[in-house]
């Protein structure tokens, strides 16, 4: 399929709605308060999807690729992103956070942001001030040498008498009161006596926030079972292998296997992309005599959900908004044809396989491995925006594309 569309490279062809209109009556899809005035005047949601990527506006562009997008094709869009998340988790693994460990420290951090610096003093300024006080001190005893020693004599008599006197009356000279105020300056101000009752109540207090903290994580352990990594890399490896199943032959019965491998795992995004492709399928009992259609909206909410997990998810190599841009530049690739899932048949195994920690699941073709019963609209070709930009206006959106389209 993919080689009968490398023609039609600038434009969404593997969609199943062509305006705004049709998406939200068909699909109810939704405008946001806040982008109300990004819609003033359009009518194509394709123009509508470029113009959010104009704006840098990637997570909202994706919303609407997911609303709009051929069913099958959304749900290999939807696999080529988790394949995107599993490609950064190799380079920079999630760490997972025991819950033992929230709130088990009751010793209070100060951020470095919050904390007091000293100043601290100039080297050169030191030696300059101790340089000045060993010359005054110099100076002071050349003309300590040039005194009368009689006066020196009589000076040192008086300075006797005075001390002694001092010491009488206080019970130390003072150049003895001088030392202790000088080994006083190094002291604590407000000495803080160990055996205070403060500290008693603080280690009860302590005690029994230990054994709070204790018996809430035992009662959360007790009721959500420990992660296995082990069993967690099966159940997703499994959801990734219905997935590609699913795109390469999306029938029923690999749409009931859709379901059962999505309801083991549905708070993972290969789990929650498992599920939306049984959405996708268009009956909630595919096995069953009588069809039950899937609720408009369903399965496009589904893969809107599977992106955010994504972007949201620990660990990788890129932000949020990072993601969401990549997402949306696999979405272009995937409903302009550029980038289908017939190339990956041709592979021994599926491309989950391939990534580090992934599962060799080996690549099960099926003769009913065509578009599927939708048939996409073929768009034609809109005039250039730039040509409608008459009287200095800007034009309403920037075209937008992949590199190398």
């Amino acid at each position: 399929m993919a080689d009968k569309l490398n023609w039609l490279n600038k434009h969404l062809v593997v969609v199943r709605y062509i305006t705004l209109k049709d998406v939200m009556e068909q699909e109810g899809y939704k405008i946001r308060p806040d982008l109300e005035e990004l819609f003033t005047g359009m009518h194509s949601a394709e123009e509508m999807v470029y113009k959010f990527a104009g704006v840098e506006r990637y997570k909202c562009a994706a919303e609407l690729l997911a609303y709009i997008a051929h069913r099958r094709a959304g749900v290999w869009w939807g696999y080529r992103c988790v394949l995107s998340l599993l490609e950064e988790l190799v380079i920079n693994p999630a760490v997972d956070v025991d819950i033992a460990d929230i709130g088990a420290d009751f010793n209070v951090t100060v951020p470095d942001w919050a904390k007091v610096e000293i100043p601290k003093a100039d080297p050169a300024e030191i030696a300059k001030i101790q340089a000045d006080i060993k010359t005054a001190q110099a100076e002071v005893e050349k003309l300590w040498d040039k005194v009368d020693p009689e006066v020196k004599k009589i000076w040192d008599e008086a300075m006797d008498v005075a001390n002694a006197k001092f010491k009488s009356i206080h019970g130390f000279t003072p150049m003895e009161l001088m030392e202790k105020i000088g080994s006083r300056l190094g002291e604590d101000e407000h000495p803080i006596d160990p055996n205070s009752p403060i500290f008693t109540e603080t280690a009860k207090i302590k005690a029994q926030l230990l054994a709070v903290q204790k018996e809430t994580v035992d009662t959360i352990k007790s009721v959500i079972p420990p992660k296995v990594p082990e069993h967690d890399k099966k159940l997703r490896d499994n959801a990734l292998t219905a997935v590609y199943r699913w795109v390469e032959a999306p029938d029923a019965e690999n749409s009931q296997k859709c379901l059962n491998v999505g309801n083991e795992c549905p708070d993972t995004p290969a789990g929650l992309l498992s599920l939306a492709a049984f959405w996708s399928y268009g009956d909630l009992l595919p096995l069953g005599k009588q069809p039950v259609p899937t609720p408009p909206g369903l399965a496009a909410n589904g893969l809107c959900q599977v992106l955010l997990m994504c972007a949201l998810h620990k660990g990788g190599t890129r932000k949020v908004k990072e993601r969401y841009a990549e997402y949306f530049r696999l979405g272009v690739e995937v409903l302009t044809g550029a980038d289908s899932w017939e190339a990956s048949l041709e592979d021994q195994f599926m491309p989950h396989g391939k990534i580090a920690g992934g599962a060799a699941s080996p690549v099960h073709t099926s003769p009913s491995a065509t578009l599927g019963p939708e048939t996409p609209p073929v768009v034609e070709q809109p005039p250039d925006p730039a040509s409608n930009a008459a009287g200095g206006k800007a034009p309403s959106y920037k075209r937008w594309k992949p590199e190398g389209l």
